[in-house]
């Protein structure tokens, strides 16, 4: 076989390899969320994926390392959605540049259920690692919002206020919000009047104009 013959079945073997992979995690993530993490096991992964045991450790070691994969595989989605908020000379607006972040959070929880529920639900408190490994992700969003805030102050934007405060409300009721769209999914408005209700909150609050003049 020549060179290029074996450069084009290494990556065609690689791409298998991949793709199949993808497969046993896409039937982990769903069998994490109908289950949980403790009542879930190998042997249900292997039945729903609908492969052999051997096949499974070929690609994961153990129940840990597949969830362990699908924890990063989101927060490596969410990091990329959540983008820093620009500051410099004719960059959009910041907090017009929050609502957009919250926009594409907001998408890629709701078309992805079986990945919030884990994030929000089977994560949440199951080891040292895992709790670090959030920890580190919602501080980086915390930053970000509070970088956004501070900077909408400076510009006569948003009041004076304890931002880290401020920024934690918005950041909890975000995951609060992410919750009843992956739960209640069919009694919830369109996903803009979501993101558009959500930064308002964030800006102003519950009460009308009238009621705080």
């Amino acid at each position: 076989m020549s060179r290029m013959g074996e450069v084009v079945v290494h990556k065609e073997l690689k791409e298998l390899k991949e793709t199949r992979r993808n497969q046993i995690l896409f039937f982990a993530k769903q069998v994490f969320s109908q289950k949980g993490y403790h009542n879930a096991s190998v042997s249900d992964i292997i039945e729903s994926a609908g492969i052999a045991r051997g096949t499974f450790y070929l690609y994961f070691t153990s129940k840990r390392d597949i969830f362990d994969s699908l924890l990063d595989e989101v927060l490596k989605e969410l990091r990329q959605r959540i983008r820093p908020i620009d500051l410099s000379p004719g960059a959009p607006d910041p907090l017009a540049q929050v609502k957009a972040n919250i926009g594409r959070v907001l998408e890629f929880l709701v078309h992805d259920p079986e990945l919030t529920k884990i994030l929000l639900h089977q994560a949440v408190g199951l080891d040292e690692r895992s709790a670090a490994m959030l920890q580190a992700f919602y501080d980086r969003v915390l930053s970000l919002i509070e970088r956004s805030l501070e900077h909408g102050i400076r510009m006569g934007l948003v009041r004076p206020c304890q931002t880290r405060i401020v920024a934690s409300c918005i950041l909890g009721t975000m995951k609060e919000v992410a919750d009843q769209l992956t739960t209640h999914r069919e009694d919830l408005p369109p996903l803009e009047i979501v993101v558009e209700e959500l930064f308002n909150f964030g800006l102003r609050g519950v009460f009308a104009r009238s009621a705080t003049s």
